[in-house]
């Protein structure tokens, strides 16, 4: 089976680039609204406390948001540039261009990957961030799982960026016309290690609040396991797209000269997209639960266990306390859970 390049008209590749992104941009804006704001839109929502990781989490969306964008303008240069000799001859065109360009185009193609792990790994930064906020202070477990999730994604965003830039020796091999052609993004090689590098980093923050929620598996009502499965499932599908491109450019690993430039593009972004979406979706869940949150309410506005437990919400970004044993492990009532996970559900 050979794999061939997607198909679609140079204009409708630009439109489908930043209908995504504004439709992403829209997204964040109203999580914004939601986390700061989310007091007014549903009354007795907590407000948000405005901590170091809450805020950073919130820097770390915008700016991948940002990082997409310059992803975007290089796709849309690169696009509009081929759609002014899409009539000429074929055969006095590389990737697309007249060959005295095509160094140039390769050149910046080549500085654009560089945009595409920066805006995945902020928002894996984001995610990680607010995780901080809410579960750091549940037990020493928690912290450990935290801190090393932080350094192992340090690390694989190290990784990604190194076979970026070293893959290809001298580096102008990835912008050489002339003689042989290198990019590591087309090395069956290097795309496995940068595949399961990211998508082992997406499954250990994932992992993350999956630990905390399976100690509330018997407190969550059928509604909030829902919320939780689906809030998963968005954040599995920048895993999905990764997996996708690694097939894609499998399949046309022992393909002389195969140009799978806009196959790549397209996965990136949706990649990019969908992780964004996914940092987003808890604190949207407030603006679901504006109609029917005092029938849902959580049966005592106080706190139990003798007035150790602060209980707030995930979406709107305010971090929960909850008690502890004598040996640190995380202990959370049934009133505190369904709380806790309310914007969610």
């Amino acid at each position: 089976m050979v794999y061939t390049d997607i198909h679609l008209p140079l204009m409708g590749f630009i439109a489908l680039d930043w209908s995504l992104m504004i439709f992403a941009l829209g997204i964040i804006l109203l999580r914004f609204a939601v986390r700061h704001r989310g007091a007014r839109l549903v009354p007795g929502l907590p407000k948000p406390r405005n901590s170091r990781a809450g805020i950073l989490s919130d820097i770390f969306v915008i700016t991948s948001w940002i990082s997409g964008m310059v992803l975007i303008l290089i796709n849309t240069w690169k696009n509009h540039l081929r759609f002014r000799y899409r009539h000429d001859d074929p055969t006095q065109l590389y990737y697309g261009v007249p060959h005295d360009m095509a160094a140039h185009l390769l050149y910046v193609s080549w500085l654009s990957l560089f945009f595409i792990y920066i805006s995945l790994y902020l928002s894996k930064a984001a995610f990680i961030a607010f995780y901080y906020d809410l579960f750091f202070s549940h037990s020493k477990k928690m912290q450990i799982m935290l801190l090393g999730t932080s350094i192992f994604t340090f690390l694989t965003f190290m990784v990604q960026m190194m076979l970026l830039s070293f893959w290809c020796q001298p580096t102008k091999l990835n912008w050489n016309v002339d003689g042989h052609l290198c990019s590591a993004v087309h090395n069956i090689e290097s795309v496995t290690i940068s595949t399961f590098t990211n998508v082992a980093t997406d499954l250990l923050i994932l992992a993350v609040p999956i630990t905390v929620f399976t100690s509330l598996s018997h407190s969550l009502s059928r509604r909030e396991i829902y919320g939780l499965v689906f809030v998963f499932v968005i954040g599995s599908l920048s895993v999905t797209a990764a997996l996708a491109r690694f097939v894609a450019l499998k399949l046309v690993e022992h393909v002389p000269r195969a140009v799978v430039t806009h196959t790549i593009d397209i996965w990136a972004l949706v990649e990019i997209v969908a992780s964004l979406i996914a940092v987003s979706l808890p604190a949207l869940r407030v603006l679901l639960r504006r109609g029917n949150r005092e029938a849902r309410r959580a049966p005592s506005d106080g706190p139990s266990d003798g007035g150790e437990t602060r209980s707030s919400s995930i979406g709107s970004g305010t971090k929960l306390a909850t008690p502890k044993d004598e040996s640190g492990a995380l202990r959370v009532n049934v009133d505190t859970a369904n709380l806790h996970l309310s914007t969610i559900a």
